[in-house]
């Protein structure tokens, strides 16, 4: 080999080196890059589990709220129904006793009229 060939074959090796050190910084670039997109991809894939759970608790809550509504509204219809039932027969007793007090009134009257005819 010459002095002309080793020359030459420094010069491959140094460019080789260069080109491989290069490549080397690529990679990892690439891989520190990768790295912080898959910290990323897990510190969203955690962001959407919470926000996941979130939105089930909000639910259940927001259910939990419509079945106590339901059962108000219910017990409140009920005591409104039985309200209405009793002020019906209240009502009717009230209509009762005003046509016997009406009944009773006059007769008195006829009586009282019946008397004054007598004498």
């Amino acid at each position: 080999m010459t002095t002309a060939d080793l020359l030459e074959a420094w010069r491959e090796a140094t460019r080789a080196a260069e080109l491989a050190a290069r490549l080397a910084t690529l990679a990892l670039e690439s891989a520190e890059a990768a790295d912080q997109n898959a910290a990323a991809s897990d510190e969203i894939a955690v962001m959407a589990q919470e926000a996941a759970d979130a939105a089930q608790r909000a639910a259940d809550t927001a259910r939990k709220a419509a079945m106590r509504a339901l059962e108000l509204a219910n017990a409140a219809r009920s005591d409104r129904l039985a309200d209405a039932r009793q002020d019906v027969a209240d009502a009717q007793v009230a209509a009762a006793r005003a046509g016997e007090l009406y009944h009773k009134a006059e007769s008195e009257a006829r009586a009282r009229q019946g008397q004054g005819s007598d004498k």
